[in-house]
């Protein structure tokens, strides 16, 4: 299943220090209504919760993080989720003593420092729909 979108606008801009950072892109999307597009990033954080995606029971794993940690790579995508718009956000952090952590970026997340590019799609919006087979609310149209 694919898609073929014409590139909208480009934002560039930041988070604020202490915003909570998923609640903060999701508000910048829903402020803009951006439905569709793609999400990048750099930063830090002072705190982090990252869900690992468990295939087996199908649910999320996740683990809450207090401490400095810098944005390597944020990546996600935006759609839209029971009616809503949606981004899903992933992301690759790394420790004070440059060990690495990924996964799937759940609130509540502090932002230390948060830069993005978000460049929105025009076209017919994907929506996201329960898969029996994954668990999963995948891309559907």
């Amino acid at each position: 299943m694919v898609n073929v979108f014409r590139l909208g606008s480009i934002y560039q801009g930041r988070l604020n220090k202490g915003d909570e950072l998923v609640s903060s892109l999701t508000d910048f999307l829903k402020s803009n209504n951006i439905k569709a597009g793609l999400i990048n990033g750099i930063g830090a954080l002072t705190s982090a919760k990252l869900g690992f995606y468990n295939s087996i029971e199908k649910k999320y794993e996740d683990i809450e993080l207090n401490e400095g940690l810098e944005i390597v790579s944020l990546s996600g995508n935006v759609t839209l989720k029971g009616g809503e718009i949606f981004p899903h956000i992933h992301v690759v952090l790394s420790r004070a003593d440059f060990s690495t952590l990924g996964g799937h970026l759940f609130a509540p997340s502090k932002i230390f420092a948060f830069e993005f590019e978000i460049f929105e799609f025009v076209g017919e919006t994907f929506k996201r729909a329960y898969d029996e087979d994954t668990g999963l609310f995948l891309l559907s149209k």
